[in-house]
């Protein structure tokens, strides 16, 4: 082979590489853009566990970063390498153990929901509002297959570019959303090769409840795609009918002590406390999970509890 061809054929594999390097940077990095960046630092309350059920168990703050998190889409729990317990500030939780196609978690909030759909089927899956499970009910609420999102014949609503959190109303006028077209619910960004969901809001109603959703990714936490997140809470006065039901909802065994009811400060010290339940009566290893637009929040998660 001769020399120039060497050389030229040495070049493009610099050229490949170092676009490939980009690449890689870009995409692997991109997870980070779409939640936040603050990472946890989590301490031992200063008070002693006991053999009681109320027990002050850690202190959480942020090591790092700026951002305030809106406790609807946090989602917080703790685990003891045997159990783990769901940390909420209304003090309920999920009650439903989940092996199916759709999951559903109750946020820290304790009244938003974080639901992820295994969408890769060329099968749709069903969706009810009214429990927040998969159902094979023709009278289903939204359906999804890989990219594909539709409304079910009996929802109809709006879109909104206000924030998830900041929609609090019902838009007037006729609706823009029904079954009768699919979701324009993401863009796709060629040079990460992602499919990213829009900064908008939908706002649609179900048998005159009206619920607010924001999608959040169109990948789970091992980066696989046609898994469709997206957190979703009623509006105003309405009451999911999941929550009040007792089969879908339980008390959690933890409960989140914060100053700020719509989000958790970046300067604020959170604690979390045992809810009527004893998760350690001496010295313990617990291990914190936080979950952020259902994307996990880095830091020191693991510690002893005295």
């Amino acid at each position: 082979m001769s020399s120039w061809l060497k050389r030229l054929l040495a070049g493009v594999l610099v050229v490949l590489l170092i676009g490939g390097s980009a690449w890689y940077f870009l995409v692997s990095n991109y997870s980070a853009e779409l939640t936040t960046e603050n990472e946890i630092l989590s301490e031992d309350h200063p008070d002693n566990v006991s053999n009681q059920t109320s027990d002050n168990l850690l202190q959480l703050s942020f090591s790092y970063g700026e951002d305030n998190l809106d406790w609807s889409k946090l989602a917080m729990s703790v685990s003891d390498g045997v159990n783990t317990y769901d940390c909420t500030k209304s003090g309920l939780t999920s009650s439903i153990i989940h092996d199916g196609v759709i999951q559903t978690k109750l946020n820290s909030d304790g009244n938003s929901f974080t639901i992820e759909a295994n969408s890769d089927s060329d099968d749709f899956v069903f969706l009810s509002f009214s429990d927040m499970q998969q159902t094979n009910d023709s009278n289903y609420s939204i359906s999804f297959s890989k990219t594909d999102i539709i409304l079910g014949e009996m929802v109809s609503g709006y879109v909104s570019d206000e924030e998830f959190q900041n929609v609090n109303t019902v838009p007037t006028g006729e609706p823009t959303e029904s079954s009768d077209s699919r979701l324009e619910w993401y863009d796709y960004d060629i040079s990460v090769h992602r499919v990213i969901p829009k900064e908008i809001t939908y706002i649609v109603n179900e048998s005159n409840i009206f619920y607010k959703i924001q999608f959040l990714s169109y990948y789970n936490s091992n980066d696989e795609s046609r898994y469709i997140s997206f957190i979703i809470s009623t509006i105003g006065d309405d009451e999911s009918p999941a929550l009040s039901n007792e089969d879908l909802t339980k008390e959690s065994h933890c409960i989140i002590s914060s100053t700020n009811d719509t989000v958790w400060k970046y300067d604020e010290v959170i604690s979390l406390s045992e809810n009527s339940f004893d998760i350690c009566s001496m010295s313990c290893s617990l291990e914190v999970h936080v979950r952020y637009l259902n994307q996990v929040v880095k830091g020191i998660s693991e510690l002893e509890v005295e």
